[in-house]
């Protein structure tokens, strides 16, 4: 009997077990090299279409995947939201964005709560019904919830996908009244019809019809419209006309207004000239005045003379009487 050979038994044994080691790092290696964050979201919604597997973005740009879909998870009794736990590749967001996006860190991620950073349910395809989370920073919305009880997560507050609010939009709309006032206006508005003497009309808006045919083929019609056309062909060249006098006349206007302020404006200074002549402070008010004074006198002195005159009239040829003595 062969006996075995235990160096190769045991070369066997190794060879295998690096074989072994291998396949578990080849299909580990994706985590081994990609380091994943968890975080853990809860919606209030339903999770139909939403498996594990699915992608995680932000704005579209895929940046992880959906690793546990759950029913309950470290929340409240009567808590009935549903948890989704979610592992962010986060070699693959740092070369896509800069460190404000790192959800590891407690301080940006607060930060970046405060400013809107929420994450809903999208769907991938209105037909198939497949699910995503998408996360997105929404300054308008309301103040975060969160749910866990103990922080084994870091945890992403959520808001309703937009299929959601619809459907909750949906549900304030009162449909069997809005129903019934449907009813009722069709109802009244059948009624109002029926009272109606649609022969009667008929005939009325066929008279109507034929009267305007007859009134726009009248020949009277058709002159009135020539008529008109060529009283606005006449008014027409009169504006004309007009317009061609009018600008002479306002050029002249123009020019007899310019000579006018000229004028006024000579006069203007010709009085401040001679406010000036007669003021307090000129001395020609007061030569003018003695002139006036002497004038005075001497209008005096040739009335005395005249009267001298008249009654003595040869007082020119004798000469004038000495006084006596």
């Amino acid at each position: 009997m062969k006996t075995s050979n235990p160096t190769a038994l045991g070369l066997f044994l190794v060879i295998g077990l690096a074989l072994g080691m291998t396949g578990v790092l080849i299909f580990s290696s994706g985590n081994l090299f990609h380091p994943q964050q968890k975080s853990i979201l809860y919606f209030d919604g339903s999770l139909k279409g939403l498996n594990p597997g699915a992608p995680v973005k932000f704005r579209g740009v895929t940046i992880g995947k959906v690793d546990q879909v759950l029913i309950r998870h470290n929340q409240a009794r009567d808590d009935y939201a549903m948890p989704v736990i979610i592992a962010v590749d986060k070699k693959l967001i740092q070369s896509k964005s800069d460190e404000t996006l790192q959800i590891d860190n407690h301080a940006l991620l607060n930060e970046n709560i405060r400013r809107g950073f929420r994450g809903r349910l999208d769907a991938e395809s209105l037909v198939t019904g497949v699910l995503y989370v998408s996360l997105d920073i929404l300054p308008e919305t309301p103040p975060p919830v969160f749910h866990q009880l103990t922080a084994q997560y870091s945890e992403i507050p959520t808001i309703p996908s937009q299929v959601q609010q619809l459907l909750a939009n949906l549900e304030h709309f009162d449909l069997p009244g809005i129903s019934a006032k449907l009813i009722a206006l069709l109802s009244r508005l059948d009624t109002s019809i029926g009272h109606l003497d649609l022969p009667q009309i008929n005939a009325g808006v066929t008279n109507l019809l034929g009267a305007a045919n007859q009134l726009l083929a009248t020949p009277d019609l058709t002159n009135s419209i020539i008529a008109a056309r060529r009283t606005l062909e006449h008014a027409q060249a009169l504006l004309a006309r007009i317009e061609g006098r009018v600008d002479p006349l306002a050029d002249n206007l123009t020019n007899t207004l310019f000579e006018a302020q000229k004028t006024l404006a000579d006069v203007r200074r010709g009085a401040q000239n001679l406010s000036d002549l007669l003021g307090p402070d000129n001395s020609f008010g007061s030569d003018l005045t003695q002139a006036l004074e002497q004038l005075g006198n001497a209008g005096r002195a040739v009335a005395d003379l005249a009267e001298y005159l008249q009654r003595n009239p040869n007082a020119l040829l004798a000469g004038r009487k000495k006084p006596k003595e």
